[in-house]
């Protein structure tokens, strides 16, 4: 490292100051308007910001561990196999346009890892994004009119982020000692957790809610000072109050009420009869599940190939196969049925080696750390990691690209805070350091 420049020197010490200032805003702003914000103050934007800083910093530190290169392979794994995958199926570059983000994801990841933030700038900058999904939802249903809120979004991806905000807000809470849980702090969640909840609920999104127990065990695995019996009945608890808050949500009763019936009748039909049939949306996901395990079968290594699905439904389309209702989507309603669809096994071990990978490194520093600060970034990135996937199960694993910049710095974020954090703890080893301030 230039000797001008060395982690001792002031002009060294006056730079990381300046870049974790900019940094602790960035990630506050990107949480603040996860669902609310566009354009300049969005998480693309502020992605995009710190993935500059993540490429100077790689530049010019050239300091790159093997814990680096480890992250660097998870995040660059499923847009290798999404090049390699049409250089041998067929070409479209549109195609990298989402997976390839995850290439600024590691950017993201390098430049916190470099600077660090306080942990607070996340925690608050949950509870302010918590508000304000509740305030826009509130702005489209009441003032607007919506019967489903989308924000600047597709219902789904809102309701499905800001249901996770409201669980990030929790982590905070579940994380810090039960002697400093002021009653502001504790009041803050509350009313964060309450907006989350009422943001998803107004969406009338459901994929989120089947999946919100595993989220809630989730949770329950940072609770250090909580009693296995207490997580249990806490569990079941929320559980219920979420079953009781869906049964009384007349806009999702009906919708689920009217879908049985279509679903039983996709599920007991041919393909080319239900091509002729009018279709729910749960009805149109299970007849699209349909095509995409044929076309897996059709070629199980490879897939038909990443760029090739559109092509794949118009011509189903085409034969009468497929419902013209559905025939219209880019993506096949499921992350592992579009996956084994378009990439085959390659492409679903890819998935898993990103997926599995990432939650095994934040699950690992979750159990084995003390410190509160590595033990919040480590539960934030699990319950991340985690959401997206069971999220994909009923949509997508990469949604529209404003959903796909949400993915990425929710993800980015909590592994460069972890590895700050972590290489900090290593570095200083005092046995009596003060622990975090989340």
């Amino acid at each position: 490292m230039n000797a001008a420049l060395s982690p001792t020197s002031p002009r060294s010490a006056d730079t990381h100051r300046a870049l974790r200032v900019f940094c602790d805003f960035a990630v506050w702003l990107t949480f603040a308007g996860l669902v609310s914000l566009r354009g300049a103050g969005s998480p693309g934007t502020m992605a995009a910001l710190l993935a500059i800083v993540g490429l100077a910093l790689l530049v010019y530190r050239k300091d790159a561990g093997g814990s680096d290169l480890k992250m660097a392979a998870l995040f660059l794994v499923l847009p290798v196999h999404d090049v390699l995958n049409m250089a041998l199926t067929g070409w479209d570059p549109g195609m990298l346009d989402k997976s390839g983000r995850l290439v600024l994801g590691f950017l993201v990841y390098f430049a916190i890892s470099r600077t660090g933030i306080h942990a607070r700038s996340l925690r608050w900058g949950v509870i302010v994004g918590c508000v304000a999904a509740a305030a826009l939802a509130a702005y489209q249903a009441q003032v607007l009119g919506l019967e489903r809120v989308s924000g600047f979004m597709n219902a789904i991806p809102f309701g499905n982020d800001a249901l996770l905000l409201g669980f990030l807000a929790l982590a905070a809470w579940i994380v810090i000692p039960r002697a400093e849980r002021t009653p502001l702090f504790q009041t803050c969640t509350l009313i964060a957790l309450g907006c989350g909840i009422y943001a998803s609920y107004a969406s009338g999104t459901r994929g989120g809610w089947v999946v919100a127990p595993v989220l809630i065990w989730i949770l329950s695995l940072g609770a250090r000072d909580m009693r296995r019996s207490l997580r249990t009945g806490v569990t079941i608890g929320i559980l219920s109050l979420l079953i009781i808050g869906l049964g009384l949500l007349p806009v999702l009763n009906e919708r689920t009420a009217d879908e049985l019936n279509n679903v039983m009748a996709v599920l007991t039909t041919t393909k080319e009869d239900a091509a002729s049939m009018t279709l729910s949306s749960i009805g149109t996901r299970l007849h699209l599940y349909r095509f995409g395990f044929d076309a897996f079968m059709s070629r199980p290594v490879l897939g038909i190939g990443v760029a090739n699905l559109g092509d794949y439904l118009a011509a189903s389309a085409q034969t009468g196969t497929l419902n013209p209702a559905a025939a219209h989507f880019t993506h096949l309603h499921s992350g592992i049925v579009d996956t084994l669809a378009r990439g085959g096994l390659l492409g679903l071990a890819a998935l898993a080696y990103f997926v599995i990978g990432l939650a095994r490194h934040f699950h690992r520093a979750l159990v084995a750390s003390g410190d509160d600060d590595v033990r919040y970034f480590a539960l934030t990135g699990l319950l991340c990691i985690s959401a997206a996937v069971l999220f994909s199960l009923s949509n997508v694993f990469f949604p529209a690209i404003v959903g796909t910049n949400i993915l990425i710095m929710t993800l980015a974020v909590p592994a460069g805070a972890l590895a700050f954090r972590t290489r900090q703890l290593r570095c200083t080893d005092r046995p009596g350091a003060k622990k975090g301030s989340v």
